[in-house]
């Protein structure tokens, strides 16, 4: 298991419509015969490197407009394995192969000459089996720490929190998704998706340019980023999850329960982690959970929750349980597997 990073973009940015459309016309000139360039709304998706690492989308906007360049690292070196993400010894081939496709549409257009807009570092954490992946995905969905960070698409039918959701914190310009891969290439309808059996796959994305500068202190150029968040890749997700995730291991209520009686000696401090425990199940959220804590215990300082949250954490028992519909009695904390 290694932390890495999966995908980065690139863009340039045009001062008016007349450049946009200037380098769309030389884009469609490019492709003549060659490959294919096709619209869906504001976007061109240009397929000048098709199935070679590169995705290339023309954005036009009420101002002006973007190309874009979504780099699938791996991809550049011609790895089929869809499950592995690159090493940190590969990645200067992979940024010169980049840059020497990139070279077709002039001098100006190269890793560090374009604006680094995104980044996604990448785990892939082997949990033995598919419905372990699907029993942490629906876990993490119900911890629900951190507030500022939305679940997206909920509002859609097809919404399902055992396959895999993303948090978006649109301050920060950060999201994070938990997914299920196998199910992932399945739908993508890649072979040997049974390789990806029993992996969860974690993946932190920096979606603006400020956030990926903020996450790269002393870098000077786009390569020198990039090799940076590879190297910090596991310290910036374990940071993310940790705010998002409380660390032990998940049992029953009942189970739970008994735990906390036999190894809490405290007895007001006894009483409200088993309240805890009630709330977080009824709400589905630690969040909201913790809301309702001050509700009924009104004298109760921010410290003292703060200390009860840590307290879970030295007996080992997750406020997140596992109720019924799980159809276990104890799953191991997801911080075993990412240490």
């Amino acid at each position: 298991m290694n932390y890495s990073i999966h995908t980065i973009e690139l863009r340039k940015e045009f001062r008016n419509h007349i450049e946009f459309n200037q380098m769309l016309g030389y884009i469609y000139k490019l492709a003549k015969g060659r490959y294919k360039v096709y619209r869906k709304d504001n976007d061109w998706f240009i397929e000048m490197f098709k199935g070679k690492g590169i995705r290339v989308v023309m954005r036009e906007t009420k101002i002006s407009g973007y190309i874009i360049f979504i780099i699938s690292l791996n991809d550049l070196l011609g790895t089929e394995d869809k499950l592995s993400l690159i090493h940190p010894n590969h990645l200067q081939n992979a940024l010169t192969i980049a840059d020497e496709m990139l070279s077709v549409l002039g001098a100006e257009y190269s890793v560090n000459s374009l604006e680094i807009s995104r980044v996604d570092y990448c785990i892939n954490v082997d949990v033995g089996s598919s419905e372990s992946v699907s029993a942490y995905i629906k876990l993490l969905y119900l911890s629900d720490m951190k507030k500022g960070y939305k679940i997206i698409g909920l509002d859609n039918e097809a919404f399902d929190s055992s396959k895999g959701f993303t948090a978006r914190n649109q301050n920060y310009g950060m999201e994070i998704s938990f997914y299920d891969k196998q199910k992932q290439l399945e739908q993508r309808k890649y072979e040997n998706s049974e390789t990806a059996a029993g992996i969860l796959r974690i993946e932190l994305r920096l979606t603006r340019p400020k956030s990926v500068l903020e996450h790269t202190p002393g870098c000077s150029d786009n390569k020198q980023r990039i090799e940076h968040c590879i190297r910090f890749s596991r310290q910036e997700i374990l940071s993310i999850v940790r705010q998002l995730v409380p660390d032990g291991d998940y049992y029953t209520m009942k189970n739970a329960r008994k735990i906390i009686t036999k190894s809490v000696t405290n007895k007001k401090l006894r009483e409200r982690m088993i309240t805890m425990l009630r709330l977080a199940r009824k709400y589905s959220s630690i969040r909201l959970a913790k809301k309702e804590m001050f509700k009924a215990y009104p004298k109760m300082k921010h410290e003292y929750f703060n200390m009860m949250m840590e307290e879970f954490e030295r007996i080992g028992v997750n406020p997140v349980i596992l109720g019924k519909e799980f159809g276990i009695c104890y799953l191991i904390s997801l911080f075993q597997y990412l240490q």
